[in-house]
């Protein structure tokens, strides 16, 4: 009966109740969004760093891959030694640096990767590739390369002459698309003994070694090893990589949670004065009720169940809304410089959605406690006298 009685009185001042719903899904939309930046950069990059078939990546320690040009001294041997592990399916050197490609009369600079033949899945070569170097399409598209051309790699570029220092030339073999590439970064791959004979580097040095980890093997336990083994490295599994990446970015948390909780005081105040000023025009109706025998706890939760309702029909809108909305926000966020180019920042999740369920629905039952209260106090014999006056 409460509930049929919250819908009629709903219904009955439709024009009302369309307004505060429309004001509370735009709140929910809002608390919708924030859901999902608070922790969508870490669920994005968990995914992303969860499809490379490694799971330890090793780094002198204190760093994060590529943040810095420390390298690993007699990488090579290293990483023979922590493939011996019995838990260890392999484990590769990969070197990464900046060089100047030049081609067809035009030069820029371009992040190289020195790869392994066991490494995958950091490049994914399209179409047919041939022996040679991989490049991506805003490196091809800026130096006019297609598969078979040659090009000039050198390691810095002289100031007093202007011209390349420490040159080879390569040959194209196919075009790719890199993990973790920043918008319009240029990129390729070669193999990691030509890099470090590029670069004068020892036979062994390396940015970072990957790990892949036997199937049912702990990779914490195995991280814990290498560290044991290798006082100066780090081994950072996905969980670690997002942990790190957590504590750098807290202040997205921050800000989703200080946007969350004004959508929530938005929404809080909209239904609790839209309400106390409907209860308060029908003081007369609901002192009747309570005179044909409607107990003061029913009464009250009429009230609650008003407030609930509306939250209820505003819910699914404000999902809506806020589904639609991230994805221009998302745009913009990305477009900023340094991000790759597969992470998102709004990421939807189900606990994303939960969260978002029951705060607003909750939200709704707490706007509506004080006309509630209002509700329940009141005098049933004055307020009819008076409305019949």
């Amino acid at each position: 009966m409460v509930w049929l009685l919250a819908r009629r009185t709903l219904r009955r001042a439709l024009s009302r109740t369309v307004l505060l719903v429309a004001g509370v899904t735009i709140a929910g939309a809002l608390l919708f969004d924030m859901s999902m930046l608070g922790g969508g950069l870490e669920r994005s990059l968990a995914l992303s760093l969860g499809r490379l078939h490694y799971e330890l990546r090793v780094l002198p320690a204190g760093t994060l891959p590529f943040a810095t040009e420390a390298t690993i001294p007699d990488a090579g041997r290293a990483a023979r030694r922590i493939a011996a592990h019995p838990e260890v399916a392999w484990a590769a050197p990969l070197l990464g640096t900046t060089l100047y490609a030049e081609a067809n009369e035009r030069r820029r600079a371009a992040f190289a990767y020195g790869l392994t033949p066991e490494v995958p899945d950091i490049v994914r070569v399209e179409g047919p590739g041939r022996a040679g170097v991989v490049v991506n399409r805003p490196l091809a598209e800026a130096l006019d390369l297609r598969p078979g051309d040659t090009l000039r790699l050198a390691t810095r570029i002289s100031p007093q002459t202007g011209t390349p220092e420490r040159v080879i030339t390569v040959r194209v073999g196919a075009l790719g698309e890199f993990a973790f590439d920043l918008a319009g970064q240029r990129t390729l791959a070669l193999p990691l003994a030509d890099l470090q004979a590029l670069l004068g580097a020892g036979a062994g040095e390396a940015s970072l070694l990957l790990v892949k980890v036997r199937p049912g093997a702990d990779p914490e336990r195995v991280a814990a090893w290498i560290e044991d083994a290798f006082p100066a490295l780090d081994a950072l599994s996905v969980a670690a990589i997002v942990a790190e990446i957590r504590r750098q970015l807290t202040y997205f948390a921050h800000f989703a949670t200080v946007l969350s909780a004004v959508s929530l005081l938005v929404a809080f105040l909209l239904i609790g004065a839209v309400l106390t000023l409907a209860v308060g025009e029908r003081l007369g109706e609901l002192a009747a009720l309570r005179a044909i025998g409607l107990s003061r706890a029913r009464l009250v939760l009429l009230i609650l169940m008003e407030g609930l309702v509306v939250a209820g029909v505003s819910t699914p809108l404000a999902l809506l809304l806020g589904a639609a909305i991230s994805d221009p926000l998302d745009a913009i966020l990305r477009s900023a410089p340094g991000v790759p180019c597969e992470l998102h920042f709004f990421v939807g999740s189900p606990a994303a959605v939960a969260r978002t369920v029951a705060l607003l629905l909750l939200t709704g039952t707490l706007g509506a406690a004080y006309p509630a209260w209002v509700a329940g106090r009141l005098n049933v014999a004055a307020t009819l006298h008076r409305e019949v006056q």
